[in-house]
């Protein structure tokens, strides 16, 4: 049954249903809680719809909002639906047109069952803060939908900035079913730890970070979003990998899923997109908050954009230096030489003396064990490989061959300098020598007496000369008697 009340007011409509329940016997003692759609005059058909599906579950009173043109005079226009048009509750249709429009509030507290629980609902765009909406104040719990918004992943950025205990998002009551099968493939064996998972998506689906968000918050793991090029495909794949394998649900189309999990064959399942009428019902089943939806929302989402950053830094940064491997620095130790730090350096020899000039033979262990530097997409150079066992072994023999070299070079040039000063020595003694002889020579001459030889400088006596020994004195002879 269908009633209209053109130009009405909430009185008038409150009288006009206790006259209905006085005449067919309506009761409103059945009804568990009041449910406050508020959305356009144009698209209200649908909500209405999926509330009455759902009353049967929960039988409530439906207030719906449908905001009108905000032209011309104030004006409300209500219906009620009772019946078979209203499923297990009763529907009230307010229209409000003017300035009324803006001004739902103070039509609907008159129109709310006393003593029950209210429950307001936005399935369309929905304000910035529903906890500070005048209905959403009314309310419990706050029901908005992320996905049907024009920018569905803005709006959820602005649903997890201001989020308040009682507020929920249809974008999270459809993953339900893909939360269901994940964790009962994860509850089978064998029991290994989740490494990485990846969620594939479209690009505008807000389940999609939701969902990467919940398994980054309950496996404790990198968590990465693939989007796909088609926008409003929604939840398209999941992957979880571990040592053993992978676990995978994918849902390309339609309404079959595919399980596939390694060493085992993939399973066929039901895994259709849900309706409106279901997600709505299973948010009406409690009315308290919802604590793993707030988690997500304040840590969950942060844990998937922080491994997205630090994997978008990772793939732009190019490396400054290239380090030695540990293999290498130990090859070098033991050959005697000291391994580059970094690329681009020249290796120093270990004793700290001036390098000498080494042959073309004689190369680095960096020079013999590694190759030249591949270069990634981006300009990035890819990090050396490990040296295998040959590649250190010769590094090693090629600077033993070097050390030994270099040792020889220095022993050399040693002896050729002690060589020199040697020559130079004798030469300086020999010329002083002359030069003391001439003048002595020219002062006897002048004055016309011999030189003093006890003038002349005695010399040090040569290891080859022989010193005669100290004779002792002789004894006095015995006298006879």
């Amino acid at each position: 049954m269908i009633i209209d009340l053109p130009s009405t007011t909430s009185s008038a409509i409150n009288k006009k249903m206790i006259d209905m329940r006085e005449k067919g016997g309506a009761n409103a003692q059945g009804r568990v809680l009041t449910l406050v759609i508020i959305t356009d005059e144009d698209s209200s058909e649908d909500p209405i719809a999926a509330a009455n599906g759902a009353s049967f579950e929960h039988p409530c009173r439906v207030i719906v909002v449908a905001r009108g043109s905000r032209r011309g005079a104030a004006r409300l226009d209500a219906q009620i639906r009772v019946g078979g048009d209203a499923g297990a509750s009763e529907v009230i249709v307010l229209r409000l047109y003017g300035s009324l429009a803006d001004h739902g509030a103070a039509v609907v507290i008159p129109l709310l069952l006393a003593d029950a629980p209210v429950v307001a609902w936005w399935p369309g765009e929905s304000p910035e803060i529903p906890a500070d909406d005048p209905i959403g104040t009314l309310a419990q719990r706050r029901i908005t939908d992320s996905a049907a918004g024009r920018r569905p992943i803005a709006a959820l950025a602005g649903r997890r900035l201001t989020y308040q205990p009682g507020d929920t998002d249809l974008a999270w009551t459809r993953l339900t079913n893909w939360r269901g099968l994940l964790a009962a493939a994860l509850d089978q064996p064998p029991h290994e730890r989740i490494t990485e998972a990846t969620v594939a998506g479209a690009s505008d689906s807000a389940s999609a970070d939701l969902l990467a968000g919940w398994l980054a918050l309950q496996l404790k793991c990198p968590v990465k979003r693939i989007k796909v090029d088609r926008a409003g495909s929604g939840l398209r794949a999941v992957t979880l990998i571990r040592r053993s394998g992978e676990i995978s649900l994918v849902r390309p189309e339609g309404v079959t899923a595919t399980l596939s999990v390694t060493n085992q064959a993939p399973r066929q399942l039901t895994l259709p997109r849900r309706i409106l009428r279901d997600c709505i019902a299973e948010e009406l089943r409690r009315l308290d908050a919802d604590e793993v939806y707030s988690e997500v929302l304040s840590k969950g989402l942060d844990l998937v954009a922080r491994h997205a950053a630090a994997e978008a830094a990772t793939v732009t940064r190019a490396p400054a230096t290239v380090r030695a491997r540990p293999a290498v620095r130990k090859a070098a130790a033991a050959a005697g030489i000291t391994a580059p730090a970094s690329k681009g350096t020249v290796a120093k020899p270990s004793s700290g003396r001036a390098p000498v000039a080494r042959p073309a033979a004689s190369r680095s262990v960096s020079e013999a064990t590694s190759t030249p530097d591949p270069v990634l997409e981006g300009g990035t150079v890819a990090p050396p490989a490990e040296p295998t066992t040959a590649a250190v072994r010769k590094g090693a023999a090629v600077g033993k061959t070097a050390a030994v070299e270099k040792g020889a070079a220095v022993r050399k040039t040693a002896a050729v300098r002690k060589t020199a000063a040697v020559r130079k020595t004798a030469i300086t003694r020999k010329g002083s020598t002359a030069q003391t002889t001439g003048t002595t020579k020219t002062a006897g001459k002048t004055t016309g007496k011999q030189p003093d030889p006890a003038a002349a400088p005695a010399r040090a006596p040569s290891s080859r000369t022989k010193v005669p020994a100290a004779t002792k004195p002789a004894r006095p002879a015995k006298a006879v008697k």
